[in-house]
């Protein structure tokens, strides 16, 4: 049975309209101020509120106030129940969160029917939300079979070559096939390491302790740390791409831990979406007020509506192109970005070329120092 949490002040309409509502079919739980209406509503978990507005001690907006900040309880389908049917109350409420209001005097059937409808929205809220995270769920089920599975296949292959086989190959293949066997022990360690990750940044907050590691520091950014993430790149994506690298030194307001994710992640993507006979294009410039560092690479659309949907373990046409990762490098590199005040933009100029802008916080303007 559905349950009913009532706040109302004057004893007579709350025992009657209680009596009421359990006849209807409901579990009705009743308080006489807001203060109680909280203890009720936190033990009881009732499947939709009704308020009253003027009360003592703590009054219908301020209950509500507290029940939309308590995760707990911020979906509860809340009714206002009141006298007042003043315009500006009204949109208060309203901004508040409340789904709807009930003037006195009212009639049962209009009590109920309001009350039903509000339970029915929710239960149509909660039945989407559960398709959502079970096409997630079976979304990141599917990435994690494809991701796990691929590099250890390698990783035995090559193994049980090496084995089944010991002594029959040349000092070159066997050094080529150990070549492989880290590859993929590279690309698996990456697969995990970026799933913990994101889920560390996602359930972060200012009052973590490790807030402070993902939001403060400093760093350089020079050619020569570009080169590094680009060959790295390529290795382990057995891909050589010709890149093009123009970039201003300069210091960030960044750690260098984090500065290295960003750099890993968006040449990881530069050089796993660009075809094989186009330049990838680097760019850096010191602004006066941040640091921006444009992407440029042609191959894989990355469509504009695409854009506006990336999402952790979401991926684009991938029965089409075969790819890497659990696509979360967007993810990270968003939420690194977010906790050192730099943004990141995407857009995409024509078929095949993708353009990706960051734009980085800097250190006062004259205590910047051009590194290396």
């Amino acid at each position: 049975m559905q349950k009913l949490l009532l706040i109302e002040d004057e004893t007579l309409i709350r025992e009657n309209l209680a009596e009421l509502l359990t006849l209807s079919g409901f579990v009705v739980y009743t308080a006489s101020n807001g203060k109680e209406g909280l203890i009720q509503a936190t033990q009881q978990q009732p499947d939709l509120i009704l308020c009253d507005i003027m009360m003592p001690e703590m009054d219908g907006f301020q209950t509500l106030e507290v029940i939309r900040s308590n995760p707990l309880l911020s979906n509860t389908p809340f009714l206002f129940l009141t006298a007042k049917a003043d315009m500006k109350d009204t949109r208060k409420g309203m901004a508040l969160g409340a789904d709807d209001y009930l003037t006195k005097p009212f009639t049962m059937d209009t009590l109920l029917t309001a009350v039903r409808a509000r339970l029915d929205r929710e239960e149509h809220r909660k039945a989407h939300t559960q398709t959502l995270l079970q096409e997630q769920l079976k979304a990141m089920t599917n990435l994690s079979t494809h991701e796990y599975n691929t590099p250890l296949t390698g990783i035995l292959g090559f193994t049980s070559l090496l084995i089944d086989y010991y002594g029959e190959f040349s000092k070159a293949e066997n050094l080529s096939m150990l070549d492989m066997i880290k590859v993929n022990c590279l690309r698996l360690k990456r697969s995990l390491d970026n799933n913990r990750l994101i889920n560390r940044l996602q359930n972060i907050n200012s009052s973590d302790s490790f807030y402070t590691f993902f939001s403060t520091g400093q760093s350089n950014i020079t050619t020569d740390v570009f080169n590094k993430h680009l060959q790295s790149a390529g290795y382990r994506q057995n891909r050589h791409i010709p890149c093009q690298v123009d970039v201003e030194s300069a210091q960030l307001h960044i750690s260098d831990e984090n500065l290295a994710i960003i750099l890993e992640e968006l040449t990881d993507n530069a050089v796993k979406f660009s075809a094989d006979d186009q330049s990838i294009h680097i760019t850096g410039r010191l602004l006066p007020d941040y640091y921006e560092l444009t992407f440029l690479n042609h191959g894989q659309p990355f469509h504009q509506d695409d854009i506006k949907r990336t999402a952790p373990y979401r991926q684009f046409d991938r029965p089409k192109y075969e790819q890497q990762g659990f696509g979360l490098g967007l993810a990270i590199t968003n939420k690194l970005l977010e906790f050192n005040k730099g943004s990141l933009h995407i857009e995409s100029l024509d078929t095949g070329t993708t353009q990706v802008i960051v734009q980085f916080s800097v250190r006062p303007f004259d205590s910047i120092r051009p590194a290396g």
